[in-house]
């Protein structure tokens, strides 16, 4: 009640600490354990799974020689949340959880906070499924600069989403949905990431634009797998009242400006370095000199771009404000 003007928040998952503008103080809260689904410890006899830490989730499992079975101990950082661990107990007659570890690829431990509004999975890999690494040409296109940039990702799920934007130093990932941007933090407490969870519940789809954020290093560009198949439409994905992340098909500037005026969109955003660069349709030449000095030789096949949709299609079913996505776009 204290803050009228918030303009910055970050929590360790105990405190939550807000920058309020109006009086330059922050301010501190507690958080409630209720919410709390974090483990305070994980440990696996026999196993090395390095240093564990309640906000890191997921781990390198390495078997001694000769372990065939596991302990797995897993404690939760508040008293009253739940703990389950797969899969079942190798031998009920044994005290704790026994793991066998013939034949398994992940030993899952799952949090479950007191009110059951939050769960947090750790997950320790074994052998192969440890040693996959995600193929950063295939998961995620495009350089990362520190500070913000756009890539496309190849698809699947969350979590495969996450170890590649790890791979790459990418620190949070942000998508727009019904004028908002939903984020993906990584490292942070499961509800942090609940919407955007929620959002791609079953999976992402191939060739997602994303902005992604990097306090670096930062990474060239992967080389291409593949120029991917647009179907009839020249931009890829739906264009929704306000801001939205497409694919071009690829081409020179003059023919994104016509594509984009199919479309009805006023304007196209490229992210380089950190830096929107604009092309407004319809604007004096030297308003868009710098994105025509940024692609002199056209824009290639899958470029990321942000668009900007400031009216209702005529022939969009949705109504007002319901944005203009090609039916046949895949």
């Amino acid at each position: 009640v204290s803050n009228n003007s918030p303009r910055g928040l970050w929590s360790d998952g105990d405190v939550m600490y807000v920058a309020d503008q109006s009086d330059g103080r922050v301010y501190s809260y507690n958080m409630p354990d209720a919410i709390d689904a974090r483990l305070a410890s994980l440990t696996l006899s026999g196993v090395d799974i390095g240093e564990f830490s309640s906000d890191t989730t997921e781990y390198e499992g390495v078997a001694g020689e000769g372990v065939t079975e596991t302990t797995v101990e897993a404690s939760a950082a508040q008293r009253l949340a739940t703990v389950a661990i797969a899969p079942e107990d190798s031998d009920e007659d044994a005290e704790g959880r026994q793991v066998s570890l013939d034949g398994v690829e992940e030993i899952t431990v799952t949090v479950t906070s007191a009110d059951g509004s939050r769960t947090q999975v750790y997950l320790v890999r074994f052998g192969d499924a440890a040693e996959e690494e995600p193929s950063t040409a295939a998961c995620l296109r495009g350089a990362v600069t520190v500070g913000f940039s756009l890539l496309v990702f190849g698809g699947g799920s969350v979590d495969d989403l996450a170890a590649c934007a790890q791979s790459r130093s990418v620190t949070a990932l942000y998508v727009p949905h019904e004028g908002e941007y939903v984020p993906y933090i990584l490292g942070a407490p499961g509800f942090v990431n609940a919407p955007f969870r929620a959002l791609y519940a079953d999976g992402l789809p191939s060739l997602e634009p994303l902005i992604a954020k990097s306090e670096g290093p930062p990474s060239p560009a992967p080389a291409s797998d593949g120029v991917p198949e647009f179907g009839p439409d020249c931009l890829r994905g739906e264009i929704a009242t306000g801001f939205s992340l497409v694919l071009y098909e690829g081409g020179s500037v003059e023919d994104l400006d016509s594509c984009a005026q199919g479309r009805d969109v006023s304007a196209v955003y490229a992210l380089v370095e950190g830096e929107y660069v604009p092309h407004i349709l319809g604007a004096p030449e030297f308003v868009n000199a710098a994105f025509r000095e940024l692609y002199p030789g056209g824009l290639a096949p899958a470029t990321p771009l942000v668009t900007r949709y400031d009216r209702s299609s005529p022939d969009s079913d949705g109504g007002e404000g319901a944005g203009n996505s090609a039916e046949e776009v895949p």
